[in-house]
């Protein structure tokens, strides 16, 4: 049976900025690729480090396929010798490249579809890959406008509208008890008096007087469906949404929260976290290509069905 790795995906939108050219980044990468043919015009070296798009394909349906590779020309690797029976210790031996190949220091796969793109990397960080892109049109020679982007976290996108489309699948509530207490009567929102409810009772249990004192505790409160009680389910799902929407549109500035939809995604005060987690067949030190091209493909359509994508 083949090994399996989890891997996380996720997602980034091409924001562009300081009169840039008005192209999506898909094709702006297309355009690179067409004028840098082969693989060794698609080399970034950097930092006694090699950068380059190892294959580039188009996507069944839309969009483009990239995998981008690292190494450092040269560098040996660390080996790990077996131990003999009875060694109660053992020397890191090293291994050099074999004369026609590097080894691989890490990866990157990417689906870009017009300015949406969908990660999945090893070893190799959100920067370095928009850096490497931007030193990709830099090569190509394409107009100076085309690096004025990054490929941002999603924040601008309607919260309550995503909210209701994914459902809710559990809510957290993050406060600081002597502010949640201290604070009920003056705040009307139903997270404060969640919270306030359990301040409450905490401080009864721990024996402490009702009132603002300096020993806050920090409380987290999870809102979840009770799935063993099936007749109910619609209704406690509903309540739920309605409570994670009431946080939504009466934000207080003392409480925190993590709402996770049914899709898995999470919505915090601040911003939307795209990701997701898959299964994917290892090859080696990295997992399979064309595996994780299609996992890539298919997150991208389940942002795009929930209406992530809509303006």
């Amino acid at each position: 049976m083949v090994a399996q790795r989890e891997k996380t995906v996720s997602y980034r939108r091409a924001e562009w900025f300081d009169g840039a050219v008005g192209q999506d980044i898909e094709k702006c990468l297309r355009q690179a690729l067409k004028i840098l043919k082969t693989i060794d015009q698609r080399t970034i070296s950097r930092g006694g480090q090699n950068v380059r798009v190892a294959k580039a394909d188009d996507a069944r349906g839309g969009g483009l396929f990239l995998h981008l590779t690292t190494e450092t020309p040269g560098e040996a690797a660390s080996v790990v010798p077996k131990a003999p029976p009875g060694a109660d210790a053992i020397d890191l031996t090293t291994e050099q490249p074999p004369p026609d190949a590097e080894w691989l220091d890490g990866d990157a796969f990417l689906y870009v579809n017009q300015d949406h793109v969908c990660l999945c990397t090893t070893l190799i960080r959100d920067r370095a890959v928009s850096n490497f892109i931007r030193e990709l049109f830099a090569k190509a020679k394409l107009p100076p406008g085309y690096k004025n982007f990054d490929l941002m976290k999603v924040a601008d996108i309607s919260k309550l509208k995503m909210l209701h489309k994914q459902g809710v699948k559990e809510l957290e509530i993050r406060g600081v008890l002597y502010q949640a207490t201290a604070l009920y009567e003056k705040r009307r929102a139903r997270t404060s008096g969640a919270l306030g409810a359990v301040g409450r009772h905490l401080k009864v249990v721990l024996d402490k007087p009702h009132d603002v004192t300096p020993d806050s505790l920090r409380v987290v409160l999870t809102v979840k469906v009770d799935r063993r009680f099936s007749k109910s389910l619609s209704i406690g799902e509903k309540r739920v949404e309605e409570l994670a929407a009431d946080i939504l549109q009466h934000p207080d500035a003392d409480d925190d929260y993590v709402i996770v939809t049914k899709t898995g995604q999470k919505i915090s005060p601040h911003e939307i976290f795209m990701r997701s987690t898959i299964l994917v067949e290892a090859d080696g030190k990295t997992v399979n290509r064309a595996k994780t091209w299609r996992e890539l493909q298919s997150f991208y359509k389940q942002l795009e069905q929930a209406g992530v994508f809509e303006q």
